[in-house]
């Protein structure tokens, strides 16, 4: 895989390789970012959509569960 930084510029957000860097994250962490990690990183909303988006992606187009993530009321299929 390539580089945090050569993903981000991929994906037009080069600007936050320094703080990927600054906060350790490197491919293998990719999967377990939530939307709130991203936040924490003080992203904003729009980039932070794109980043989940590309992340998804990288996996195929599989979403990893994630036990830390709450279930959404957009998570619930009505039968």
């Amino acid at each position: 895989m390539q580089t945090i930084a050569e993903w981000l510029a991929s994906i037009g957000l080069a600007e936050y390789a320094q703080r990927f860097a600054e906060n350790y994250i490197d491919p293998s962490v990719l999967p377990d970012l939530t939307d709130q990690d991203l936040k924490d990183l003080g992203i904003p909303l729009g980039h932070r959509k794109k980043m989940l988006r590309a992340i998804v992606e990288l996996q195929g187009g599989k979403r990893r569960s994630n036990p830390r993530r709450k279930t959404m009321p957009s998570d619930v299929i009505l039968r």
